[in-house]
This record gives C-alpha cells, structure tokens and sequence, in this order.
C-alpha cells in the first residue's frame, strides 16, 4: 500500500502524500477490497442466477467513487490514485495516467477482467451523466434494458457527441468560406433582377467543364440558406472521413511494407 514516502511527479513539482491523505486513501482501499470479496461471493453463488447482486456492487462502487473520490479534495484524490495504482499494477493490471478514476474502481473490484470492467465502467458513466444516485443504480439498469442495452446506449451517445463535434467544426469552416468568398467570390455572372441578402441558383454541369445556370431564387430565406450551409457542412465531414480513411490506409500499407521489408533494410544499412 502507498504510505507517506509515495510520491509523484505533477508538473515539475513533487507530490508527497500528507500522513491525512494517506490515511484516507487506505481506508477507501480497505473498502474497495470489502467490495472485491463481495464480487467473488457473487461471482460463486449467483453469478449466472441473477443480477441483482452485479447491481448492488456496481451501486457500492459509485457510491464510494461519489462520496470518496469526487467529494474529496486535490491532494487526498492524488493519494487514493496512487494507491489503486500501486495495488492494481501489483495484481498485473495495466494502469496509465490517463486511465478515469472511476475504471480504476471498477477494475480494482472486478479484476483484470479488462473488457468487463471497462462494460460495467460504461454503465457508472451512463448513470452519473444521467443524475442516478447509487441508491436507484439497480432500478435504472433493470428499466434501461440490462447492463449490455445501457453500455450500448452510451457508446451511442458518446459518438453522437463527437459527430455532433465534427459537424459544428465543419460548419464553421463551411460559413467562414462562404463570407471569404464573399470577398473574393468563386465567379461573377451578370444576371439581373436579383434581390435579397443570399439568392440560390440551380446549376447544371455540363461535360466541357462549365455549369449552366437553370433556376434561381431571389430574396432566399435564412433557414434555407442555414440548411444549405449545413449540408455543404455534412459534405465536408463525410469528405474529412474519407481522406483520414484513405491517410490511415496508406500509412498502415507503409507500415506493412517496412515491416516486411526491414530484413533488408537492415542488411542494406
């Protein structure tokens, strides 16, 4: 267990634990560890019969992460990491910096299980973004579906955060385009009659590598001219995903390549 000789590095500074930090975080360890024995009861008696004791533990584990880690101040979150991390890599689990505090918990209580703890992870996330106490844990999973529905939902949602993301950046770049060209525009035609902040004009490609301009609507309305911006936006992202699929090949094929080649790179050299 960590103890007040523990340190580490945070920006340039050295973190020593306080003999209160160290105290608190064992005490937080010691309970993780009442949980962890609850986990291998449940695992040997009604593992396959029900799932009311998986969602008891899970209940515990935020309620601990809830009152223990979020509720406690800079210094005594450092020394409960520290702790978790030492007796996790001491039972051959793989920790990084960057691994969320509440995956440790859950990793800590269910094992090196990776691909469970990280499920079961997805489903605290769900709860916490959705306002559910520990105390009603058990009945939002049972109304939700399960553990697998309310992991599937959040992943869901989760993507639809970040092409929600890539959207509004496409559309941004799509309307700062369209005001520079306003300063230099694309082409100028002479046309007459036209009126409005934003008119729309219909034009058909021809194959000597003109267009022809078949239609056109003065005076275009502004949530027209914003659907039109976010299509062309939508364009632009379906576009980005292309070149990065592309770019992602080439490298993996330019990956492949050295690696099948290197014995005679190596030789050459």
């Amino acid at each position: 267990m960590a103890n007040a000789t523990n340190t580490v590095v945070v920006k340039n500074a050295v973190f020593t634990p306080s003999a209160a930090d160290t105290t608190f975080a064992n005490s937080s360890v010691q309970t993780l560890d009442g949980l962890v024995q609850r986990r291998k009861q449940w695992e040997a008696t009604d593992y396959k019969k029900a799932n009311e004791g998986l969602y008891a533990l899970l209940a515990d584990c935020l309620e601990l992460f809830q009152n223990q880690f979020v509720s406690a101040d800079a210094n005594a979150q450092k020394t409960l990491r520290l702790e978790i991390t030492d007796k996790l890599k001491a039972d051959g689990v793989k920790v990084q910096k960057t691994t969320p505090t509440l995956t440790m918990f859950v990793r800590f209580v269910f094992g090196s299980d990776r691909k469970r703890a990280h499920g079961y992870a997805y489903v605290l996330k769900a709860a916490i973004s959705q306002g559910v106490s520990a105390a009603d844990l058990s009945a939002y999973i049972a109304a939700e579906g399960g553990i697998e529905e309310v992991k599937r939902k959040m992943v869901v949602s989760e993507t639809a955060q970040v092409n929600r993301a890539n959207l509004a950046s496409a559309k941004a770049a799509v309307v700062s385009a369209v005001e520079q060209a306003a300063v230099a525009p694309l082409a100028r035609i002479a046309m007459a009659g036209i009126t409005g902040k934003f008119a729309l004009l219909l034009a058909q490609p021809t194959p000597d590598g003109m267009v022809n301009i078949v239609g056109v609507l003065p005076e275009a309305q502004d949530a027209l001219v914003d659907a039109l911006i976010a299509k062309m936006a939508k364009r632009k992202v379906d576009g980005d995903a292309a070149e990065a699929a592309l770019n992602k090949e080439a490298t993996d094929l330019m990956a492949g390549s050295v690696a099948v080649n290197a014995p005679v790179y190596a030789k050459q050299a």
